[in-house]
């Protein structure tokens, strides 16, 4: 008599989101916009139009600029464009 085989479960990682919530509204409207070969991402809020550039390193995911962007919001260390909205 053998043993019985135990199930294999592999858990499939979740992919980075590409929408982002926005520290200033709330809405979950923030994208990532990176031209390659560029130095600098654009960080822009769809609802209250908030934007800034951040500075774009080759290992730069659109988290990480997302995350940089959100730091300059939240410490009010640089200005953001604030768009009419």
């Amino acid at each position: 008599m053998g043993r019985r085989r135990r199930k294999i479960i592999k858990k499939t990682p979740k992919a980075p989101p590409s929408i982002f919530v926005c520290p200033l509204c709330g809405a979950q409207a923030v994208s990532v916009a990176h031209e390659p070969e560029a130095e600098v991402a654009r960080v822009t809020c769809a609802s209250c139009k908030t934007s800034a550039e951040v500075k774009w390193y080759p290992a730069y995911t659109p988290v990480d600029a997302y995350s940089e962007w959100y730091d300059l919001v939240t410490k009010g260390a640089r200005t953001v464009e604030a768009g009419e909205g």
